[in-house]
């Protein structure tokens, strides 16, 4: 916000003491004419002049003459309200106006502005009273303000003195204008230099410029003059303003009393033109050795840089058409060397085609490889996560049982041998060993029942593991499915089996959603591999998003819009899907996760197609979590439970 104007701020703060004055001088010597007092006598003169004409009228009886003066009075005097001639018993003789709502009798019987009364003398005896009330001078303080001459005279002399104020310092202070002190050959000097040169005292304020730098930034001199230099819109040649601690050129050289030359700096013009300046700033010293002031110059390189610029492209566009040149030339002098061996090299080069398709069928077969690879790697990585966290229960459960016990046990018996029925009778230790060897025998079983249904899905995980390697070499070859009768609910089970500890760990919802009794024929193994994969992304995305729920429901039934299909349904509450990746979901490599490897939907996608199936992804948005449909044919069967 730009600053208050030096020439209305000295004009406001000299009218402001003139108009101070007039109010001292009021107070202390009474300029100001008393209006009040003025108006109060010539009523009160009017008052006494008519109290003689209605005494004169009254003693001559005339009494309805002085009613109808009266009322004359009071219609065309708007200022009078009300009068009455009383006799001095109080008896009223002639009346006008309503005297009685209007008059208020002042104390101590003596008359005010506004209700003036005047006795009568008939000879040298009291004989009656004259009351006048008046209309108020001014109702209001507005009225006062406004309509007074004395506030009326304050404002005019204000508003007169501002203006005369501001045009007595505008006409001094052009006469003070520091250019005007140079003389005119050298002002004339400066304004023929190409530079623009601006001169500055210690607090940084413009105090002198030559005509370029007023055409180069697009200002007035007027404008410029008593403006900190800093205030216009610097930039620094990385498109920032300067930092404010490093300063500006002027005022580093003004604090470090030596010169700075080629700080370059850009200044946005009015129509936000960038210029670009290398300023030099030198400062000025007196005697004592302190500063002055800073004379800065600066010299405009918009064109030079434009120029260095253009130039720097035309030696781009130069040394890319050099290096074509040079490559083409390269290319002839191959192709002249080749035409001229041609006939010498035919049988090497034809020999060597033949090496080279040797080598492209084994790169193919290589990459196919590395693909069935991946996928394999990829697939198998979800199923060990379940086989790691089975063999530690496993192992959990087989260090937990009690060996150490049972050959202490034995040894207790052993060493009790010649007596056995008598320690095992009457000693207190040997009564306890057959209940222990009970509960022993009953902790053994839980272990073991426990390290069998480990073992049987250890078991069940690393035949899937088989069976995945087994199927994704065969998705390479036509023919690779092997359909067998399942219930499509184990299925669903035996996924979510295998996902189960990621998703405890996630602190997932899980919702299971079957409809009873479908079963059909179908690969087994592909169909667990791709729900695997399905669940296994919905664990990732919610473990991705920071929502308030993580819920994953699993839905199994038939397709309701598509008869003879078995429908599988994954919906997860995680980060969602943008509109743009939908397009790209089963697409290869293709991933928004960054320890991602895009194989996962791919090959799922591979094997909904070979099953005669599909998969589709659908998302309400970022953060609106996701559903994944998964649709193979249903070939009904009779399944045995």
């Amino acid at each position: 916000m730009n600053r208050v104007s030096p020439l209305l701020f000295l004009s406001f703060c000299l009218v402001s003491l003139t108009v101070g004055a007039m109010f001292a001088g009021e107070s202390l010597v009474g300029l100001a004419p008393d209006e009040a007092k003025q108006v109060f006598e010539s009523r009160k003169a009017l008052c006494e002049n008519l109290a003689v004409q209605y005494s004169v009228l009254a003693s001559a009886g005339q009494i309805p003459a002085i009613e109808t003066a009266m009322h004359a009075l009071v219609e065309r005097n708007a200022d009078i309200l009300s009068t009455a001639l009383l006799l001095i018993n109080g008896q009223s003789i002639a009346v006008a106006g309503d005297h009685a709502q209007h008059w208020v009798q002042p104390e101590g019987y003596r008359s005010t502005l506004s209700h003036i009364q005047v006795p009568i003398y008939k000879a040298n005896a009291h004989w009656g009273t004259l009351q006048l009330s008046f209309r108020t001078t001014y109702s209001s303080w507005t009225e006062q303000l406004f309509l007074a001459p004395w506030p009326r005279f304050v404002v005019a002399v204000a508003a007169i003195g501002f203006v005369g104020y501001l045009m007595l310092l505008k006409r001094t202070l052009r006469h003070l204008d520091p250019s005007l002190v140079i003389p005119s050959r050298v002002k004339s000097a400066l304004d023929s230099l190409t530079d623009g040169v601006v001169m500055l005292d210690r607090s940084g304020l413009i105090v002198l410029t030559n005509d370029t730098f007023c055409r180069s930034t697009d200002q007035r001199l007027t404008s410029l003059l008593g403006k900190p230099l800093s205030r216009l819109e610097w930039i620094q040649e990385q498109g920032q303003p300067p930092v404010a601690a490093e300063g500006y050129p002027w005022e580093r050289a003004q604090k470090t009393k030596t010169p700075e030359q080629g700080t370059r700096l850009g200044l946005l013009t009015n129509d936000r033109q960038l210029q670009t300046f290398s300023v030099t700033s030198t400062p000025i010293l007196d005697d004592q050795g302190g500063v002055r002031g800073v004379v800065a110059s600066f010299h405009d390189v918009t064109e030079v840089d434009r120029a260095h610029k253009q130039l720097q492209e035309a030696i781009g566009e130069l040394e890319q058409s050099r290096t074509k040149v040079v490559s083409q030339n390269r290319m002839l002098e191959q192709t002249n060397e080749t035409l001229q061996t041609e006939i010498e090299r035919r049988k090497r080069v034809q020999d060597e085609r033949e090496e080279l398709n040797k080598r492209l069928i084994e790169t193919s077969r290589l990459v196919g490889v590395a693909d069935v690879a991946s996928a394999v790697l990829h697939n198998v990585g979800n199923v060990l996560n379940s086989v790691n966290v089975s063999v530690d229960v496993v192992m959990k459960t087989l260090k937990q049982a009690p060996i150490g016990d049972v050959a202490l046990v034995a040894s207790m018996l052993q060493a009790h041998s010649h007596d056995l029925p008598k320690f095992l009778s009457l000693d207190p230790r040997g009564k306890q060993i057959p209940e222990y060897l009970s509960m022993l025998a009953k902790a053994v079983n839980q272990n073991a029942s426990l390290v069998e249904q480990e073992l049987g899905g250890l078991s069940r995980n690393i035949d899937h593991i088989r069976q995945v390697v087994s199927r994704q070499v065969d998705l390479a070859h036509p023919g690779g499915v092997v359909r067998e009768a399942v219930h499509f609910q184990d299925l669903m089970e035996q996924a979510l089996e295998i996902n189960r500890s990621a998703l405890d760990r996630c602190g997932c919802e899980i919702r299971e959603e079957y409809a009873q009794g479908i079963h059909g024929v179908t690969d087994r193994h592909q169909v667990i591999q791709v729900l695997v994969n399905l669940i296994s992304n919905a664990k990732n995305a919610m473990a991705l998003y920071d929502g308030p729920v993580r819920r994953l429901t699993l839905r199994l039934g038939a397709a309701p819009d598509r008869i003879g299909f078995v429908r599988f349904q994954v919906t997860d509450t995680g980060v969602g899907i943008s509109q743009e990746h939908t397009t790209r979901l089963f697409t290869q490599g293709f991933t928004t996760r960054p320890d991602g490897h895009g194989l996962g939907l791919h090959s799922a996608a591979l094997v909904a197609k070979q099953l005669g199936g599909t998969i589709q992804g659908h998302s309400d948005g970022e953060g609106l979590g996701a559903t994944f449909t998964f649709d193979i044919p249903l070939q009904s069967v009779e399944v045995s439970a």
